[in-house]
């Protein structure tokens, strides 16, 4: 397994060194190579002393052919749709693709000017506190000479790799190579009743099935699904997402083993990634923070001193590992911009019972049973999930409420797991029961094989040679500090090509992600349309103005110097 394991968990000891030395020395060739050089002499130590750990031992050829197929179809999108090169200049795919690569090639791009801690890409003058850890990772990838496409893609192909090594291992300790497959499919073809939606309104469109599938059936406000499939709605957009899931997954391994053999130096390890993953993925953080706790209170009640001991160790270096991302958050944020509650999650007025049935259809009553059924001693591993699950549906952990579904996938992975266990005990009672359960799969991946459908048919645009052209101009003529005042478009090429900062951008980015704009939107917008007086009053002095060409109606004052023009943008300097 460590074979399959060691590249993802070599990019996580990287990164994570990378990261603390950018507080030193910046994000540049120092930082970089000493990362690197710790981390070749971290490898070498950890191969020498456990090379026998990293033959590929007893691996069914059922794994070693769907990772092979899984990883092949994952690079294909990867690849092709984000910020895939063509002639025209820049690709992406549809749905959440398209804002979450823009907002992620910022954050990229900001990391590559060498300022750190940075300044938010999107709103000039604050600090950025988000997990960025991948996209810090793509920025030393882009410095020593990848592209955008592959230095965005070839850490995802590695953490799904990492991820699906994991999932396998972890599923095997409680079913069958068969189990394994059908969890995998629930977890990655699901959910929800959507499909049944596009059969009803298909039937009577007379339109062809590519012509008709233009909708999402998994997040779809028309019918009150919004548990959106797990890879186009955040394995495929949210960059940070997949490595959070190799990075939790491995922590679950180590409990799993720690449960086993009460080795403390794997409760040190959970401490070291638990500790880091509000730089990686901040809901996967929070979910082990209460499996953690979780799993304390039960061994405590089986040995009450060592697993005291051992926990409050692991919890001290979680604790200093996290301690540079508390300073940031909590100097730029109040805890009140992030917690809220809610009855129920998205369900409006909807009964929360014919919802979640709605947008997981079978996944919750067979993950209850297949709970039941579960040997006793392996109950405790699935109570995490049902717990964060209720917890999920009530208390929101960020501005926008739907982000709560990071959190409750988490739980669906755990579902998806118990769903297998069950479906593959229930198979072994006769050939009608291979039928009843090869009829729930293939139902309850339906849905989600529309989403995945939908996200091969779109490809768009995202960056034309207009807004590389302007990136350029921007990186050659412009000071890394200096500030633009733009067009709020989510994929705006001055931060997202050239990594320079702006008054605002799009308002979708910095509301997510609990910042107040409001006031900087209305100056924003009386400024585009002409208003130049309003310039000496912005709380942060701008040095350039972007203007669109295509809806320019009025005129430049004269003492307004022209910097740069194509045929798609017009910028102004401003003389302070």
């Amino acid at each position: 397994m460590w074979v399959l394991l060691s590249p993802a968990l070599g990019l996580f000891v990287f990164t994570q060194l990378a990261l603390i030395l950018a507080f030193i020395f910046g994000v540049g060739y120092t930082s970089i190579s000493l990362a690197l050089l710790l981390t070749v002499v971290l490898s070498l130590f950890c191969f020498l002393k456990f090379k026998q750990e990293f033959l590929l031992k007893n691996i069914s050829v059922l794994f070693l052919s769907t990772i092979f197929l899984v990883t092949i179809f994952f690079a294909y999108i990867w690849l092709t749709q984000t910020l895939a090169v063509s002639p025209e200049g820049f690709k992406t795919g549809g749905g959440g693709m398209y804002g979450d690569t823009a907002l992620h090639a910022a954050y990229t791009s900001r990391l590559e000017t060498d300022n750190f801690p940075i300044q938010n890409p999107l709103f000039a003058g604050h600090v950025l506190v988000y997990p960025f850890a991948n996209d810090l990772l793509s920025a030393t990838l882009k410095i020593i000479g990848l592209n955008f496409n592959l230095a965005f893609s070839l850490p995802q192909i590695l953490f799904l790799i990492g991820f699906l090594a994991l999932f396998y291992q972890i599923t095997r300790k409680f079913t069958s190579d068969f189990g394994f497959l059908a969890a995998l499919f629930i977890l990655f073809l699901g959910w929800g009743i959507g499909a049944l939606f596009f059969s009803k309104e298909w039937m009577v469109s007379g339109s062809s099935f590519w012509q008709f599938l233009t909708h999402d059936y998994t997040d779809n406000s028309q019918y009150n699904l919004y548990f959106h499939n797990i890879l186009t709605g955040l394995v495929f957009p949210e960059r940070s997402f997949l490595p959070g899931l190799f990075l939790g997954l491995f922590m679950f391994w180590n409990f799993l083993e720690y449960f086993k053999r009460q080795n403390r130096i794997l409760l040190v390890i959970n401490g070291v990634v638990l500790g880091a993953l509000p730089f990686w993925h901040t809901h996967t953080f929070i979910f082990f923070l209460f499996a953690s706790v979780i799993f304390a209170l039960w061994l405590m009640g089986k040995n009450f001193k060592k697993a005291f001991i051992d926990f409050f160790l692991m919890s001290i270096v979680a604790l200093v590992m996290t301690i540079p991302f508390l300073i940031l958050f909590f100097s730029n944020h109040e805890v009140g911009q992030f917690l809220h509650t809610n009855f129920g999650w998205q369900n409006g007025n909807e009964n929360i019972l014919v919802f979640w049935f709605k947008n997981s259809f079978l996944t919750i009553p067979l993950a209850i049973l297949g709970f039941i059924l579960i040997p006793r001693n392996q109950k405790i591993f699935f109570i995490p999930a049902f717990v964060v699950f209720v917890i999920a549906n009530f208390v929101i952990f960020q501005p926008w409420d739907w982000d709560n579904i990071k959190l409750l996938s988490w739980s669906f992975i755990f579902f998806a797991i118990l769903m297998g266990f069950l479906l593959a005990k229930f198979a072994q009672k006769g050939i009608v029961a291979k039928i009843i359960v090869g009829f729930i799969i293939l139902t309850s991946v339906a849905s989600g094989s529309l989403s995945l459908a939908l996200q091969l048919k779109n490809k768009y645009m995202i960056y034309d040679k207009a807004d590389i052209d302007l990136a350029d101009w921007a990186r050659k003529n412009s000071g890394v500090d200096e500030v633009f005042l733009i067009e709020p478009t989510p994929n705006h090429p001055i931060p997202g090509l050239a990594g320079r900062l702006v008054y605002m951008g799009y308002p979708g980015h910095l509301w997510v992600h609990g910042i107040n704009y409001q006031k900087r939107e209305t100056e924003n917008s009386l400024i585009l349309a002409g208003d130049f007086t309003q310039i000496n009053n912005l709380e942060t002095p701008i040095s350039y103005i972007v203007l669109s060409r295509s809806d320019l109606t009025f005129k430049i004052p004269s003492d307004i110097q022209a910097a740069y023009q194509n045929q798609k943008y017009r910028v102004v300097r401003i003389n302070q």
